[in-house]
């Protein structure tokens, strides 16, 4: 005989929408865990027609990568709504050097393309690129007039070597992936202003409204690219007064500018909004100088050009890629409503945390169609 009172509320007698609409509320790492108590929620967490707040904050993803010894590689997530860092499973040896991210997806450029869903790895190669090449810009679009997975992928610029030694005619090499057909498409090649720095070491981008953009961290040249009509704005310079070096992010409906700069009030990090249509800026926001100093070591020199800045929705993730304090981090989030700013430190990563020769971070919202989707459903060709 069961003890429960039937005048008590029972979870079982909820009805499907009323159940569907608690398990909702919940961060994501909550509702995997709760997908697994019974095949009923199960069934609602996995459907496509699943909806969640918590899916639309973007997660932060921090790969580590060691040169001599790939045991010592260590990737994390962390998640803004729990406010917690999850270690992610070791990254397979063979792809670590030439690792990627962006909206939803992990990429391997060398030697050969592949993708996986973040949060499950089921690797899939692709078609060779044109120009196999490391270190390039990568963006994730929807094109929902290709049918079929709706997305594609867009590689821009990086490193090509051809003998061991750097391609120094290819550079600025663009391609289109559609996993439809598993075919790449060539396009207009970047810029030539951005041939002294035209990977992602010097470059950030940014994805909105249907173009891609690209952004000297240090030149500040700018320049966008029409995913529907594959050609290339005019370079123009985007460099607020006093600006060091910074970073272009999409972020909801606005293009927002983050970067150090050298104020008459002493360093800072500042948040610009861009106008896309004649790329004025105006401010935001700046970091309090506590939070700032928190993620450096005061007594270098050069304290703050290990600093890069990720982000994605409304966040945005700036952090240290030196080891100093195990890589801190912090946070700002933009009110959709009001624009206001506000400032927090992301908790320190989960012990222990081995130093790295290289550090790769994007931001991007997780999907639990992916995660919960079946290898073969996850895209074309075959597996690594």
């Amino acid at each position: 005989m069961s003890d429960h009172n039937p005048k008590e509320p029972n979870i079982n007698t909820l009805s499907i929408d009323l159940t569907e609409l608690i398990l909702s509320s919940l961060p994501i790492p909550s509702l995997l865990r709760a997908s697994s108590v019974c095949k009923l929620w199960h069934s609602l967490i996995s459907s496509p027609t699943f909806t969640s707040p918590s899916l639309s904050h973007p997660w932060f993803f921090l790969f580590g990568l060691h040169n001599t010894s790939s045991r010592n590689n260590q990737s994390f997530a962390f998640d803004p709504l729990s406010n917690a860092w999850f270690r992610l499973p070791h990254l397979d040896d063979s792809s670590s050097s030439s690792f990627l991210g962006s909206n939803g997806f992990f990429f391997t450029t060398t030697p050969k393309f592949s993708y996986s869903p973040v949060l499950k790895y089921t690797w899939r190669l692709t078609s060779p690129l044109k120009y196999s090449r490391i270190n390039p810009l990568l963006g994730v679009f929807h094109d929902g007039a290709s049918g079929g997975y709706g997305f594609k992928f867009i590689v821009v610029g990086g490193v090509r070597f051809i003998g061991g030694l750097v391609d120094i005619e290819d550079w600025l090499a663009v391609e289109i992936y559609d996993p439809n057909h598993d075919s790449w498409e060539l396009c207009p090649a970047l810029p030539a202003d951005f041939r002294s720095g035209n990977n992602s070491q010097s470059l950030s981008s940014a994805l909105f409204k249907g173009k891609f953009y690209v952004f000297g961290i240090y030149s500040c040249f700018v320049s966008s690219f029409d995913l529907e009509n594959h050609v290339w704005s005019e370079v123009q310079t985007l460099r607020p007064p006093g600006v060091i070096f910074s970073f272009l992010i999409s972020c909801n409906d606005m293009l927002v500018l983050a970067g150090m700069s050298n104020a008459p009030r002493g360093p800072s990090f500042n948040l610009w909004k861009i106008d896309e249509r004649t790329m004025e800026f105006s401010e935001i926001a700046i970091m309090p100088q506590s939070l700032l100093y928190s993620l450096v070591d005061s007594e270098e020199d050069d304290k703050f050009a290990s600093l890069k800045c990720v982000g994605m929705g409304n966040l945005i993730y700036v952090f240290n890629e030196e080891y100093h304090q195990k890589y801190p981090a912090c946070l700002c989030e933009i009110d959709a409503d009001n624009g206001k700013c506000s400032w927090r430190r992301v908790p320190q990563l989960p012990s222990p945390v081995n130093k790295f020769h290289k550090v790769i971070s994007f931001c991007s919202t997780v999907s639990l169609t992916r995660i919960f989707r079946r290898q073969e459903d996850v895209g074309a060709a075959s597996y690594v």
